[in-house]
């Protein structure tokens, strides 16, 4: 056993049931410490600038320690900047781009604070002197609101570093399970807390869990599938980036409690900082006795290993995913059999999606009546929301499962806000719409299940009179068509008919097709009937779910759909193939202005003549429209 190897097992393997008692945020410094977190969301921000603006700042880097961190979870804050110094607590900058990099350090280090529109919060320590009217940083609604479990450490602890993840009792939970319990009585803690698939699907992991441990087969397989292919969704990615320690921990318990010895982590090959992320932290782990032959002289062996996959929608499904990993092509297969029966080259194969696997930590240290205290209604724990769309706050929030749609809505949006709300879209391409008037339902499984609705991977879309709810289903329905495997005939053709439909009603009526209109109107019935078609007869659940964005749409905002198709009229100004823009000849004086203004020339005329717009190049902008000072415009 190497002297890294040793120590890791005195502090983990010895008295592992008891978690450490310590502090869990930073210690006083002597020199100050400037915290950053850094992750795809805040690197679109700028904060690899930032940080070398912070570098050049400090002449010497003895004077300063940089200390990168994973995100708090709130994107729309980036770049995040927490910045320490002798006698003070941690101090949250949000927004800090390059340029008020100076700014910002000059004040902090003289003790005075800068401008209040960067401050985010504190973290108060004992003995330490607080600043002056800064609130606390987890006291703030966007954070007090929260049930943050699995993101309790977020943005302190250092993606890069294991000592970072161990100080906050990393691996505690891995060293209480291969020295305390049976790979069976694991399996019996998982099923009994009642944790379900975080994915979408929601079935009960412990039960998926026994169902392999049982099978005779001697090799078995894990996988967590961290590919995330809802275009709504970005808290898996957040796990991998910020934590991914984490996700190793979880899945080396998880591959435990099946007798796997081979375990994968499938991700979409565009995930670069998290795949770098993840095979450092694997890299370390290995290093440390963690993973690999014989554990610490326990027999036990787990080898985990990084799949790139293509990024496609259709692997999401299980059996698809499977597929993939054995170089085919990612189509469903029907079930039974299962794959926690017949999988990965046809052995025993487990897939948990990546929140699902980051939730078993929790449960080993704390139990299953402490699990069981947040969720409701057979749905129990939290739940990771990606908020984004019409909203003050976008990023990852976690909450418990069953809390009711306003709850969520309430982090995110102040209350003026929120009366501009027109709908909630949740679940990604196979979710669906919330009107306000149903903003009490309870986001459980059992009620989103019994609405006709889904979780997926927690994508939550905020929209407003802005938004069109036809385009809205549009762009998920093209999305659909564009991932189906094509392996079905009701999903492959059924999303191209619903697709060719929504493209209809929502652009003008050719004048040369007599038979279009009619078409037209007959378009709600035919989304119906195929969207019905669908949900019965396709062999996997992104056709079963692809048409809940219409079905909910049609319930919910039905006269939406009838405006665009019967008085081809879109309120939101979205589709503007809906209009047609002439010049009224009678009014035109010939000035010329909306012809200068026009962005594609489709405004032709001579001075002081009438002009006229070339339908073929017109881009329905309204620009002429605003222009014109004669009400010389119409608009067909």
């Amino acid at each position: 056993m190497t002297n890294l190897q040793d120590k890791t097992y005195k502090a983990l393997f010895i008295d592992s049931t008891e978690l450490k008692d310590k502090p869990q945020y930073p210690k006083p410094v002597e020199i100050p410490h400037i915290y950053v977190e850094r992750n795809t969301g805040s690197i679109v921000s700028g904060v690899d600038t930032t940080i070398q603006y912070i570098k050049k700042y400090f002449d010497n880097k003895d004077s300063y320690k940089l200390i990168e961190t994973g995100s708090l979870g709130i994107s729309s804050f980036d770049p995040v900047i927490g910045i320490q110094i002798h006698g003070r607590p941690i101090i949250f900058f949000k927004n800090l781009t390059f340029s008020y990099v100076s700014t910002i350090l000059d004040s902090i280090l003289n003790h005075i604070l800068p401008e209040s529109k960067f401050i985010l919060g504190q973290i108060s320590n004992t003995g330490l002197s607080s600043w002056n009217d800064v609130p606390e940083l987890f006291q703030l609604d966007i954070f007090a609101k929260q049930n943050r479990r699995i993101l309790k450490n977020f943005g302190f602890i250092q993606p890069e570093s294991i000592k970072s993840y161990m100080n906050y009792d990393g691996y505690k939970a891995f060293a209480k399970t291969i020295t305390k319990q049976t790979a069976a009585e694991v399996c019996n803690i998982i099923e009994n807390s009642g944790l379900r698939g975080r994915g979408g699907g929601a079935f009960n992991t412990g039960m998926k869990w026994q169902q392999a441990l049982n099978t005779s087969k001697s090799q078995k397989y894990f996988i967590c599938n961290a590919d995330e292919s809802d275009p709504g969704s970005f808290s898996g990615r957040l796990l991998a980036e910020s934590n991914p320690h984490l996700v190793i921990e979880g899945m080396l318990i998880s591959a435990y409690a099946i007798h796997a010895q081979k375990a994968y982590i499938y991700i979409r090959n565009t995930y670069t900082l998290a795949i770098d992320r993840l095979n450092n932290a694997l890299s370390q782990a290995k290093k440390a006795g963690l993973i690999g032959e014989d554990i610490f002289g326990s027999g036990i062996n787990i080898e985990i290993e990084i799949f790139k996959g293509p990024g496609a929608y259709v692997c999401g499904e299980e059996t698809a995913l499977i597929a993939s990993m054995e170089g085919e092509r990612g189509t469903p297969k029907p079930k039974p059999p299962y794959p926690s029966e017949d999988g990965l080259f046809g052995y025993p194969t487990v897939v948990n999606n990546i929140e699902t696997v980051c939730n078993v930590p929790y449960i080993i240290n704390h139990g299953v009546d402490e699990f069981k205290k947040a969720g409701s209604n057979n749905s129990f724990g939290t739940k990771l929301f990606s908020i984004s769309g019409k909203t003050d706050i976008t990023g990852v929030i976690e909450v418990d499962l069953g809390c009711s749609v306003d709850k969520v809505v309430d982090i995110c949006i102040t209350k003026q806000g929120k009366k501009n709300i027109k709908a909630i879209h949740i679940g990604g391409p196979s979710g669906g719409f919330i009107a306000p008037d149903n903003f009490s339902i309870n986001l459980d499984y059992e009620t989103i299940f019994k609405n006709n609705l889904w979780l997926g991977s927690g994508s939550f879309l905020l929209l407003d009179k802005t938004n069109c709810i036809i385009d809205i289903t549009k762009y998920f329905i093209k999305f659909v068509n564009n991932e189906s495997c094509g392996k079905c005939i009701p999903c492959r053709e059924g999303s191209q008919r619903l697709l060719e439909i929504l493209n209809r009603i929502s652009e003008k009526p050719s004048d040369y097709n007599k038979h279009e209109s009619l078409l037209r109107f007959k378009g709600v019935t035919q989304l119906e009937q195929i969207s019905s078609l669908m949900q019965k007869t396709s062999l996997c659940g992104l056709g079963q779910n692809a048409p809940n964005t219409i079905l909910s749409g049609l319930q919910k905002f039905r006269q939406e759909y009838e405006e665009h198709i019967y008085e081809r009229t879109c309120k939101a100004n979205v589709c503007r193939n809906l209009k047609e823009y002439f010049v009224i000849v009678d009014n035109c004086v010939g000035c010329g202005i909306c012809a200068k203004k026009c962005p594609t020339d489709a405004i032709i005329g001579t001075e002081h003549q009438a002009h006229f717009i070339i339908q073929d190049r017109c881009i329905k902008c309204g620009v002429c429209e605003a222009s014109c000072k004669f009400n010389a415009i119409m608009i067909k």
